[in-house]
C-alpha cells in the first residue's frame, strides 16, 4: 500500500485579542501549545511537523521538541486579518526548498485544541486513505437540535420546529480541532475547506476550542481530571 506522505501544521502566533500570548498561556503546569505538539508527535502519522509563529516565546518553547520545525512568519501573515490559507502556502514553499517536501495531505492543528487526542489523528488518517474522492475533511460535533437567532432577546428557529423532540433532526457544525486538505486541491484553489467536505465526528469533549478565561478554565478542570 502506498504511503500518504502527511504534513503537520500548527499555526501559532503571538498575538491575541483575547489572551495575550495564549498559545503558550500555561493549563494545567503547561504551555497550551505542548498538547497540540505533543499529541502530533505520539501519533506517528505525520512526515513532518511545522510551527509556525512570529513570537520569540514560542519559538523558543516549541524549539524544546527536537523533531518540530519552526518556521518564522513574516508580518503580512502575522495579523488579525491573516488567514490560515496564507500560512499553509509560506509553509508549503519553505518546506519543499528546505526539505524538497511535498506532502500528499496537510493536517492543520490550531494550538487552542489541547483536548484533541492521538486516537482521533489516526482516525483522521484511515479516513483520508480509505476515501478516495474527497479533497478535505473537518471536524464537526452534534449541536443537538433547532439552531435559532436571537433578536430583542426572541428566539426566531432557523428551521420549523419538530414538537417531539425524537423528530428533530440532529444538527452538525464544525470544529477546530482538525482540518485536513490535499495538497493538490489546495495549490489549485488556495482553499483549506472545499464547498461539501467530508465531516468527521469526533468525542465532544476533543471539540473544546480555547478562546476566552472561562474555555481554559474548562480545559483544564477536565485535563486534571
Amino acid at each position: 500500500m502506498t504511503k500518504i506522505k502527511i504534513l503537520g501544521i500548527i499555526p501559532a502566533r503571538g498575538g491575541s485579542k483575547s489572551i495575550p500570548l495564549k498559545n503558550i498561556k500555561p493549563i494545567n503546569h503547561k504551555p497550551l501549545i505542548n498538547y497540540s505538539i505533543e499529541s502530533a508527535l505520539k501519533s506517528k502519522i505525520f512526515d513532518y511537523i511545522i510551527v509556525s509563529t512570529d513570537h520569540k516565546k514560542i519559538k523558543k518553547i516549541s524549539s524544546k521538541y527536537k523533531k518540530i520545525i519552526i518556521f518564522d512568519r513574516e508580518k503580512k501573515i502575522s495579523s488579525d486579518n491573516a488567514t490560515t490559507e496564507a500560512v499553509v502556502e509560506d509553509i508549503l514553499k519553505k518546506i519543499k526548498n528546505q526539505e524538497n517536501y511535498i506532502p500528499d495531505w496537510i493536517f492543520i492543528l490550531e494550538p487552542t485544541s489541547p483536548l484533541r487526542s492521538i486516537k482521533t489523528l489516526k482516525k483522521a488518517k484511515n479516513l483520508i486513505r480509505i476515501k478516495k474522492n474527497i479533497n478535505s475533511l473537518i471536524s464537526i460535533k452534534n449541536i443537538g437540535h433547532d439552531p435559532a437567532k436571537l433578536k430583542n432577546n426572541k428566539l426566531n428557529f432557523i428551521f420549523k420546529r419538530a414538537n417531539n423532540r425524537k423528530d428533530r433532526l440532529p444538527l452538525y457544525c464544525e470544529t477546530s480541532t482538525i482540518y485536513c486538505v490535499k495538497n493538490s486541491y489546495f495549490l489549485k484553489s488556495k482553499k483549506i475547506v472545499e464547498k461539501n467536505p467530508l465531516g468527521f465526528l469526533i468525542p465532544k469533549i476533543e471539540c473544546i476550542d480555547i478562546n476566552d478565561i472561562e474555555d481554559f478554565k474548562i480545559a483544564e478542570k477536565i485535563l486534571k481530571n
